[in-house]
């Protein structure tokens, strides 16, 4: 082993005992981090961020110290290897390496290797597509290597219910130890044994879907599917798994999941974190009357952030945290969604795509024209507003161009009624001019605020248009060239 390694580890153990839920030890950890050179800008701010979280007694440090006493050392040191190390600080050297350009690396992968389901779920985002074939787990294999290759240590498993797929991926999981997996599922098959496994494997996060209470998780998810949920976090949380819940926000529960007892309800059963998703205007005949009217939308944005705020628990809101994270991810800008016929789409929502990776190294379906252009268009208006950052819902004329454009084959049957349906249509524009005349004036007093994150003349603002002015560029330097070729 060599004196690098024998470094890596000890300081991988230190780690690891120091986040043991006693606020004095995480306050060591931070110390002794902080007297050596960290050579990652986003790694030093999580650190300063931690400390002054410490300090000042706020939610931030509060989720680490839960994460110390809800896990098992061996649970945490794979956490800290796998997640912190190896995804944010190993895996982002390599992720540089391989950019170049337009040529970019994502951070994470959502793998989707079946959509069979033991449940009927109302409106569910991925039940239109085909039941038919699944990736074997030799496919999941060769997958895994390559995204552990371009420098991903991360990836999410979707689906479809993943935990059909256990003992292949259990095995999966095992081998590569070195990753770190978000399982998003109904929990129905985490029983005392798989969760025993996942326990002792210390690289996997389950994401459990819950729609409310029993009376509205039934109702969407077939009877008795609460009281399977509650035995499943009992078993994660005996076996010291890191475990959370992925939220539907509708037009009709809002008022439930974003309510204090929701939450405490949650925390009491050892959750760590919690997804908020606004149900989404996908497949066929699309449920419109389930979508959060834009009032809403905005006000359950407000509603997760005040959770947030009071309770040591990690909340994220996909459509509404856009100023957050820097807008969307899709298109392999920073994340792209394969599928279990081996397709790859630029978001689980978007149902188009052009590649399959058991025709096309994954490398390259990241960099094809397709995704190229929809990272082009980001962020996806003028203002680059990011409070409305979605190419779906929020600024639906750049997913129906670039679909067009690229003549992309639907996902499923009816996935093109999103773009093609002058039903639908008319509804997403009008949701979208709705929903932008609630934001935009906020967005603008944003960016013309120097304090502000998103000032204007900021590096972060700049920043997101990054890809079109590479464009643009490039197209100068085409056209210059044929003027050179012409005048030759």
């Amino acid at each position: 082993m060599s004196d690098n390694s024998i470094l890596k580890k000890m300081l991988l153990n230190k780690v690891a005992k120091c986040m043991n839920g006693k606020r004095d030890d995480l306050q060591k950890l931070v110390n002794y981090t902080k007297m050596g050179e960290i050579p990652d800008l986003s790694v030093q701010n999580f650190i300063d961020s931690l400390d002054v979280s410490l300090k000042e007694g706020t939610n931030f440090a509060k989720i680490f110290l839960r994460v110390g006493r809800e896990t098992t050392k061996g649970y945490r040191k794979r956490l800290v290897t796998n997640l912190i190390f190896n995804q944010f600080i190993q895996g982002k050297i390599r992720r540089d390496e391989l950019t170049e350009g337009e040529n970019v690396i994502p951070s994470l992968i959502v793998v989707s290797p079946t959509m069979r389901c033991n449940l009927k779920c109302t409106g569910c985002y991925s039940g239109l597509y085909t039941k038919d074939g699944e990736l074997s787990e030799e496919e999941m294999d060769k997958l895994f290597g390559e995204i552990r290759d371009m420098g991903i240590y991360f990836v999410v498993i979707s689906g479809g219910e993943p935990y059909l797929l256990k003992d292949a991926l259990l095995r999966l999981f095992k081998k590569y130890n070195d990753m770190f997996f978000l399982t998003y599922t109904n929990g129905t098959f985490l029983d005392a044994k798989v969760a025993k496994q996942l326990g002792k494997l210390g690289n996997v996060a389950p994401a459990i879907s819950v729609e409310g209470w029993e009376e509205e998780t039934d109702a969407r998810r077939g009877r008795g599917t609460w009281n399977k949920i509650l035995s499943a976090m009992a078993n994660l949380r005996k076996n010291g798994v890191l475990f959370g819940i992925s939220v539907t926000a509708t037009k009709y529960n809002l008022d439930i999941i974003t309510d204090d007892k929701f939450m405490e309800f949650f925390l009491n059963k050892g959750i760590i974190f919690g997804w908020y998703f606004m149900f989404m205007p996908v497949g066929k005949d699309p449920i419109l009357d389930l979508i959060m009217t834009p009032e809403q939308r905005k006000t359950c944005g407000q509603r997760v952030r005040e959770l947030r705020d009071k309770y040591p628990v990690f909340l994220g809101d996909f459509w509404n945290d856009g100023e957050a994270v820097g807008g969307c991810l899709a298109g392999g800008r920073q994340y792209l969604h394969i599928l279990n016929s081996g397709n790859v789409e630029p978001c689980v929502f978007a149902h188009f795509g052009v590649d399959n990776i058991r025709e096309k190294p994954l490398l390259e379906i990241v960099n094809s024209p397709f995704f190229k252009d929809i990272r082009r268009n980001f962020p996806y208006n003028e203002k680059g507003n990011l409070k409305r950052p979605c190419m779906i819902i929020d600024n639906p004329k750049v997913l129906r161009e670039t679909v067009h454009k690229h003549f992309i084959a639907s996902g499923h049957l009816h996935s093109e009624d999103i773009i093609d349906d002058p039903e639908v249509i008319e509804w997403v524009d009008n949701y979208a001019r709705e929903f932008a005349a609630l934001v935009d004036d906020e967005w603008e007093e944003m960016i013309n605020d120097p304090g502000n994150r998103w000032y204007k003349e900021g590096e972060e603002y700049q920043e997101l248009f990054h890809f079109q002015r590479l464009h643009e560029e490039a197209k100068k330097k085409e056209e210059a060239s044929k003027e050179e070729k012409v005048e030759a």
